[in-house]
């Protein structure tokens, strides 16, 4: 089976992360031939292993035979690519993640007519989809991996940025979008902790990928002007080593999202033994039992997602249903803070850390990719392109 791929593979992208690690187990397959079409360049800054970014070259350099067409071409990015595939033969499956609770109304129509499958990491997402209109005999929920050799329970190798593992550790992954609630979280940090107190703050921002902002200025001033306890703020791109070293240096991951797909950061965090405060509804439900951690109440909320504030609709999007408005769920500030502050000071929480010890965490990249195979597989038997049907 000739397989596809276009998409990104060189940034720290979660799609380009997800298209990376799906790529390289499905080049090890004994029963695909995989050809990648990658969609930017080889970064130096993005701090990619030497050995993966040679792996994706020598992928990248296959070229299939004259002879032979692409069996199927897997799509993975973000806006979606829409043209036909050159060859007619050629079926389309497109990877695709979704945060908002509304289907925009061309990949409805897309999906429908002329993608051959959905593949989606949620069951959150698939419900939109659905709702929105989509077949649901046409999407299937695989949800996204971590790589076990990496992000576990071991102890941490380096720590940069000054972190310290005896310190009582809370990180946030993520950037400054409304969506995030990293606003949330900078609100009840310095009503929680002051200088005086053991508890930091790591924020791991990622500027590069979604754009500068304010954040470094504003817990700088949070911090003269309220002497909370430390936050140490990152705006690097640092390695998936590094990554995991600063899980393995935390105690709780704090996720106060109002819209996620997934929450890739939230599994990688957990499989390093951090406690995750999180929304008490949300895609992270597929992988983290209700018992693990602490849920933060969350009260519906309509919202207008073309406000530039929400930062939802990009150029030419379009939205299904009531115009452009919908519902999240908003988790309540007092809740989080209640959280922030039992995680710290309740003598009970060994019994949060013993639960995340003994979590199974089965989303391994390896174990993600018999999914893929399988729904792939599957797509292949059909007898033509959907487009043409």
């Amino acid at each position: 089976m000739n397989i596809e791929f276009v998409g990104k593979f060189y940034d720290n992208h979660s799609l380009t992360i997800i298209n990376r690690n799906i790529a390289l187990i499905l080049n090890e397959s004994d029963n695909i031939n995989l050809y990648i079409t990658p969609l930017d360049d080889y970064n130096p800054n993005a701090g990619l292993d030497k050995g993966v970014v040679k792996k994706l070259k020598d992928i990248s350099a296959k070229e299939i035979d004259a002879n032979s067409y692409p069996d199927i071409q897997i799509r993975h990015s973000y806006p979606p690519v829409w043209q036909w595939p050159t060859n007619e033969r050629t079926k389309v499956v497109y990877i695709q993640p979704l945060e908002y609770p509304k289907l925009l109304s061309e990949w409805q129509y897309k999906w429908e007519n002329f993608a051959d499958h959905v593949i989606v990491p949620s069951n959150y997402i698939k419900d939109i989809a659905v709702r929105g209109g989509l077949n649901p005999h046409s999407i299937t929920v695989v949800p996204n991996g971590y790589n076990e050799q990496l992000f576990n329970k071991k102890e941490p190798k380096n720590l940069p940025y000054g972190i310290d593992k005896d310190k009582f550790n809370f990180v946030y992954v993520g950037n400054s979008q409304w969506r995030k609630g990293l606003d949330l979280l900078i609100n009840a940090w310095h009503k929680c902790f002051k200088s005086y107190d053991n508890a930091r703050l790591i924020i791991k921002d990622n500027p590069a990928i979604y754009g500068q902002n304010g954040v470094l200025n504003e817990v700088v001033k949070m911090q003269y002007k309220t002497q909370c306890a430390p936050v140490i703020y990152i705006d690097d791109n640092v390695s998936d080593e590094t990554m995991a070293d600063i899980f393995k240096a935390s105690k709780v991951v704090v996720h106060p999202y109002r819209a996620e797909g997934f929450g890739m950061h939230i599994q990688e965090a957990v499989a390093c033994g951090c406690v995750p405060i999180l929304p008490d509804v949300g895609p992270h439900q597929d992988f983290i039992p209700e018992e693990i951690g602490i849920r933060i109440q969350t009260n519906q909320k309509a919202i207008d997602i073309s406000s530039s504030e929400i930062f939802a609709q990009k150029p030419g999007d379009a939205f299904t249903m009531m115009s452009s408005h919908t519902i999240i769920n908003e988790p309540n500030g007092q809740h989080l803070e209640k959280a922030l502050q039992w995680m710290y000071h309740s003598h009970d929480k060994k019994d949060k850390f013993e639960q995340v010890k003994n979590l199974d965490m089965p989303n391994t990249w390896e174990n993600v990719a018999k999914q893929y195979v399988e729904v792939l597989t599957n797509v292949a038997t059909d007898n033509k392109p959907r487009r043409f049907r």
